[in-house]
């Protein structure tokens, strides 16, 4: 359906723009780079894989053997026995010390399961922690470029409203010897407005993008430049097919993982449990300590009837593995969806490039074709004018067209997880 004629190696953001303020492509990434790692995001990320690496350690650590010990005071603090007919003693107290080792054996498959469930969240945190980053880097390539943009854009009209000016007071003295006509010096003062106006619209969209700018990066623009990016080296068809797995693939799959490993936890309830336990025990060690008890053993247990409880609970987990499968299938479909806009974006920024250009190319010219009039006896500034206010609009457009095929190659980039490699960030 589609061809392209130019591959996306070949194409470099920006490279269309005759302005000298450019920023390499090198300089580009370091700066984003600087940014994105000292997010907060990105750290409360870094700061949650770490945590559940000592989850993981904590469920590792199920399979020793846990020791304690106790002191046990056990006081009478009053009686009431007949001590002709009791069959209790009068006195038994204690204050015994008492250390107990406990060694489980086989705990139903709990204690595997738990390492496994431990370490697919420290995948999936993995996975989540690159997004993050992925997500910074897009947002803030966003935003230096909305600043970029707004700054190039704005800049280029008012240079050319200020040439314009001129040609009010000259209109109007031109009106003042009678050369021209009422309603020409009206039309002038209207295209004159227009583009006033415009500028106007420019400005307060480049405040408030540096305004932005300077939020996010803690920095002014200072007017970097446009960065020269190479795009994604890609032939239309892997632009098209989408082959790789997205994050929120991964994750999706890593889910299915872990509501299977909650399965069997959730089973290891209702298996037989096999331990083996020793206790020392020191009596009256208040007094003189004399005796001493030493017991151990193998313990073992088997849920009988829990009155379906247990049922319930394991087709629940079973419903929570369906319901991830479905999520999972969800995922590959919104991939393969977003996959199609981007191509999209790209292919129609691409194909909108060299025809915006050639407008811009020939509105330019006619500009120029008409200031040069001006020196010589034709007088044509409404046509001037409006070819001005045709210019400024397709300089913007030109620039916003640059800054989608940009977005669209590091968004593709973003949806293949190679985003994070362009950009030196790695884990």
């Amino acid at each position: 359906m589609f061809c392209m004629n130019v591959k996306a190696s070949d194409i470099i953001s920006y490279s269309i723009l005759d302005d000298n303020t450019t920023l390499t492509q090198q300089n580009f990434v370091e700066h984003i780079n600087q940014i994105v790692i000292v997010q907060p995001e990105y750290l409360h990320a870094t700061a949650k894989y770490y945590e559940l690496d000592q989850n993981k350690k904590y469920a590792q650590r199920l399979r020793f053997p846990t020791l304690d010990a106790q002191i046990v005071n056990d006081r009478s603090i009053k009686r009431d026995i007949n001590t002709g007919d009791a069959l209790r003693k009068i006195r038994d107290d204690s204050f015994d010390g008492v250390i107990r080792i406990d060694q489980p054996l086989y705990k139903g498959n709990e204690i595997n399961s738990r390492v496994k469930l431990a370490k697919s969240d420290i995948s999936y945190s993995d996975i989540d922690r690159k997004e993050i980053a992925s997500d910074l880097i897009i947002n803030a390539s966003d935003i230096y470029l909305n600043a970029a943009n707004s700054v190039l854009v704005s800049d280029y009209s008012k240079k050319l409203l200020d040439k314009m000016l001129k040609y009010r007071e000259t209109a109007k003295a031109r009106f003042n010897a009678g050369a021209i006509e009422n309603s020409e010096l009206a039309l002038i003062n209207i295209r004159i407005s227009e583009i006033e106006v415009k500028q106007a619209l420019l400005d307060a969209d480049k405040t408030q993008m540096l305004s932005i700018y300077l939020s996010f990066f803690r920095d002014d623009y200072n007017d970097l430049g446009l960065p020269l990016f190479q795009m994604l080296d890609t032939d239309e068809e892997d632009l098209i097919n989408f082959k790789d797995n997205s994050y929120q693939q991964l994750k999706s799959e890593i889910d299915v993982n872990k509501a299977r490993h909650n399965l069997e936890i959730t089973k290891s309830q209702y298996r037989p449990q096999l331990g083996f336990s020793m206790r020392y025990t020191q009596y009256d060690i208040d007094e003189d300590a004399e005796d001493n008890d030493l017991r151990g053993g193998i313990y073992f247990s088997l849920p009988l009837f829990n009155f379906g409880r247990g049922t319930a609970q394991i087709n629940a987990g079973k419903a929570k593995i369906n319901q991830a499968k479905i999520y999972r299938d969800q995922t590959t479909r919104d991939s393969e969806n977003i996959n199609a806009q981007i191509f999209g974006a790209f292919y129609g920024s691409l194909q909108a490039r060299n025809r915006i250009l050639e407008s811009y190319n020939n509105v330019k010219l006619q500009r120029e074709t008409f200031e040069i009039r001006m020196v010589g006896s034709s007088f044509a500034v409404p046509a001037l004018l409006e070819a001005v206010a045709k210019e400024i609009s397709l300089y913007e457009q030109l620039v916003n067209n640059e800054k989608k095929l940009l977005m669209a190659d590091l968004n593709r980039r973003h949806l293949n997880r190679q985003l994070l490699n362009r950009f030196y960030i790695s884990f």
